[in-house]
């Protein structure tokens, strides 16, 4: 996926599984690792009313920092050749107010999609779909429940261990 390319991290991808014990955790993470090839770095065990489980949420801090770079590189560059593009359309379809002063339109119409791709970048960084997971990690925590994060490194290892977290009648959240 083209998407990709944006991304530093290996794991783009998070799902967290609740569970009332720390041995029913146990098995289904034993589960996991076999069914689905997840390796240990990839399963990480939230204790109830942890005060820290950050960490286990987000484990590739220097991943983070590579999707900040290429993310805003890339789409800030996308924003820069949208905006020529647009100005060529409307230079070409003789706006009146574009022909009057090119070069004036030109930056403000290159300047404005520039930093909407920088936008863009920013967005892509913050990752707000791993909210919903952040959010149910820290609820299910503070109500005394274990929290099983996982970080599937691609497509099949995600669709695997959600089989096994739905096979297993687990309460689950997944990150886009």
């Amino acid at each position: 996926m083209a998407w990709q390319a944006l991304f530093g991290e290996k794991a783009t991808t998070k799902l967290a599984g609740f569970f009332d014990s720390q041995d029913q955790l146990e098995a289904v993470s034993a589960q996991l690792r076999e069914v689905s090839g997840l390796q240990n770095p990839q399963l990480w065990v939230v204790r109830p009313h942890a005060a820290d489980f950050d960490r286990r949420l987000e484990p590739e801090t220097q991943g983070v920092a590579r999707t900040a770079v290429r993310s805003h590189l890339v789409l800030g560059a996308l924003g820069l050749i949208a905006g020529i593009v647009l100005w060529g359309i409307l230079y070409g379809l003789q706006w009146p107010a574009i022909v009057a002063s090119p070069y004036y339109s030109a930056a403000a119409i290159v300047a404005f999609s520039t930093v909407g791709g920088l936008l863009l970048g920013g967005l892509v960084t913050a990752r707000p779909d791993h909210q919903r997971v952040i959010q149910a990690v820290d609820t299910a925590t503070k109500a005394g429940r274990w929290s099983l994060v996982i970080h599937p490194r691609d497509q099949q290892q995600c669709k695997s261990a959600e089989s096994v977290l739905t096979a297993a009648r687990v309460e689950q959240v997944r990150s886009f």
